[in-house]
């Protein structure tokens, strides 16, 4: 499925796919809750989180439209945001309802059928915020709400049905560098996120949160600390502002109950003034869902000077070896 770059001129090939096969909305009253079992087998016709499933192919099994049909599409409706810059969200699609967020953090759930607008939500930044972009990726469905991750370092629940606030948790910091840009994932009862800030002098991690409650229930730092494996790839006190930034939404693995995040570059940049390896930037972690425990990593390159993130979201795929 294709992301929308700019609600303004929207691709013809995800409007049409969704526009075709959504039924009328009354979503005050129709509006079917994600659970854990949807979420790990999607059915075709919705696109119930960033990737479309766990496994985070991308990939849609719908077959209406083809090689021979696709050159025949012709816009049905657009939508203005109201919002400037690039928009980076994939649609969100349940029964028919479609979130998208914009830069600056407004939620929208449109009418995927008409195009109408069923509720927006603003939420309000500081002014002096500390932030590189106004970039957001989506958002989480869990249950009967909707999950967006801000610039300001805070993750908002919705009433997926209303837009109304349900609970409003601050994760980190925003005056010390922290922000998030990334789509929430959401699995067993937490929505995780991973934040921004990597050039800022941050401490990168993931945070778990209780999806009804907003409760912390784990935190792993992507730079360990004193007593932690992988300290001592750090010296002195560097690992207090290592980076590892955490930018692109992970993947869970239902059966392992194991979740894959991606890191960034290590800071500051120059790779000198921090000798050793530097767990664990430019990485893929493999966490414990309900502990946040360490299980695995793989570093792709060490003490990097060159802002090559490795952030890229985890594609699970079962493999016969031997």
């Amino acid at each position: 499925m294709n992301r929308l770059t700019g609600l303004l001129a929207p691709s013809p090939l995800v409007l049409a796919a969704v526009l075709t096969l959504a039924p009328a909305i009354l979503v005050g009253q129709t509006y079917r809750p994600v659970t854990d079992e949807r979420l790990v087998s999607p059915e075709p016709e919705n696109w119930l989180s960033y990737r479309g499933d766990y496994n985070g192919w991308g990939y849609s099994s719908l077959d209406q439209i083809d090689a021979s049909n696709v050159g025949d599409l012709v816009p049905v409706w657009t939508f203005s945001t109201g919002v400037g810059g690039g928009h980076e969200a994939p649609p969100i699609v349940n029964d028919g309802v479609m979130y998208v967020t914009t830069p600056g953090n407004h939620v929208l759930a449109i009418d995927a059928r008409t195009g109408d607008l069923l509720w927006r939500y603003r939420h309000e930044l500081p002014r002096d915020r500390i932030a590189f972009h106004d970039t957001n990726r989506g958002v989480a469905l869990f249950e009967d709400k909707v999950y967006t991750a801000t610039l300001d370092a805070r993750v908002v629940a919705l009433d997926a049905r209303s837009g109304e606030v349900v609970w409003n948790t601050s994760v980190a910091d925003n005056s010390a560098g922290y922000y998030m840009t990334l789509a929430p994932l959401t699995a067993r009862g937490k929505v995780m996120v991973g934040v921004s800030g990597g050039e800022l002098g941050i401490r990168g991690f993931v945070v778990a949160l209780d999806t009804e409650t907003g409760e912390e229930v784990w935190r792993t730092h992507t730079v360990p600390g004193p007593g932690e494996p992988g300290n001592d790839t750090w010296p002195g006190e560097s690992w207090r502002t290592g980076g590892a930034a955490v930018w692109l939404t992970g993947h869970y693995d239902p059966d392992l109950g194991l979740t894959y995040w991606g890191t960034g570059n290590p800071g500051p940049w120059i790779g000198d003034q921090r000798p050793g390896d530097n767990l664990y930037t430019n990485s893929v972690i493999a966490l414990d869902v309900d502990t946040g425990e360490l299980v695995a990593h793989h570093q792709y390159h060490w003490n990097g000077s060159w802002d090559w993130d490795e952030v890229s979201t985890p594609l699970l795929i079962d493999l016969e070896c031997g």
